[in-house]
């Protein structure tokens, strides 16, 4: 037996090989099977999940894209917010010194015209709210020549007189106070009269006339007369806006919009002194607002 064995010994050995290497290969076969066969019914179960969470996943990525453009969007428009601001603090600014340069270049022009005439350039510095339309404070005084009775004017016409000094600044009473009294008259018809203000929160004169038929007419321009206490004659008042007659019908009066805008006076020149019997030259002032 045992010779028979050994003389046989390889093709045996050759023979448990190839059994054993048949048996590994069933039973691999056999675990693979079931290994794809849990793997498909694992992966059926999970794909929903993914597919969810794949897709969460790309709404959120959306979201989050949204919400940064959010912030960009809110960061750019405040940057231009910003720039409008700058851009309208600084069209203010220039629209302030372009009206500031006009008024500067109608006093030099006041001034050249009135050659002959003493004048003293002031700038508004006060102007209580109560009397608006009464009275403002001038940054000129005493030590500047100025007195009580002086008359203060502008391009565009009378602007009142002062009525009380420092030495440092001065008072004046504007065209429009009820208290004013200015000697006038119509230059198409030479009808003379008074011009005063008409109340205390009006920006509007009352011209009233000496004369029963003045013929005096809406668009008539009115400056001062040679019958003044305190204003040179020529000065341009205004113009007339209308005509009536008084409560018993015995004289007129009318109406005047001052040449001068009483809202925004920041500029004005006082009149230390003028050739008697003369006007500035143009009779209705100059420059523009």
């Amino acid at each position: 037996m045992g010779g028979f064995i050994f003389r046989w010994r390889r093709p045996i050995i050759i023979l448990l090989v190839v059994a054993v290497v048949s048996v590994s290969l069933s039973v691999t076969s056999r675990l693979h099977g079931k290994v794809e066969s849990m793997s498909n019914a694992i992966g059926s179960l999970v794909s929903p999940a993914s597919s969810t969470l794949a897709y969460l996943g790309n709404k959120v990525g959306v979201g989050v894209g949204t919400i940064g453009e959010l912030f960009t969007l809110q960061r750019e428009n405040q940057q231009l917010k910003q720039q409008l601001l700058l851009y309208n603090s600084m069209k203010l600014e220039l629209s302030e010194l372009a009206e500031e340069n006009s008024q500067l270049r109608g006093l030099l022009q006041l001034k050249g015209a009135a050659s002959h005439w003493k004048l003293v350039t002031a700038t508004v510095i006060s102007r209580n709210p109560d009397t608006w339309f009464q009275t403002v404070v001038i940054n000129r005084g005493s030590d500047s020549g100025i007195h009580a009775g002086m008359a203060v004017i502008e391009p565009q016409g009378v602007v009142g007189r002062v009525i009380s000094t420092s030495p440092v600044s001065a008072t004046v009473m504007l065209l429009l106070d009820p208290d004013s009294g200015v000697g006038a008259e119509d230059v198409r018809s030479q009808a003379a009269g008074v011009v005063s203000g008409r109340a205390a929160i009006s920006d509007e004169l009352t011209f009233q006339l000496f004369a029963h038929h003045p013929n005096i007419q809406p668009g008539d321009a009115v400056v001062t007369s040679s019958y003044n206490q305190y204003y040179p004659a020529g000065l341009l008042i205004g113009e007339v806006a209308k005509v009536s007659k008084t409560a018993y019908g015995l004289t007129e009066t009318a109406v005047v919009v001052p040449s001068v805008n009483f809202n925004q006076i920041d500029n004005v020149m006082v009149v230390l002194s003028h050739p008697n019997g003369t006007s500035l030259p143009p009779i209705f002032g100059g420059g523009s607002r």
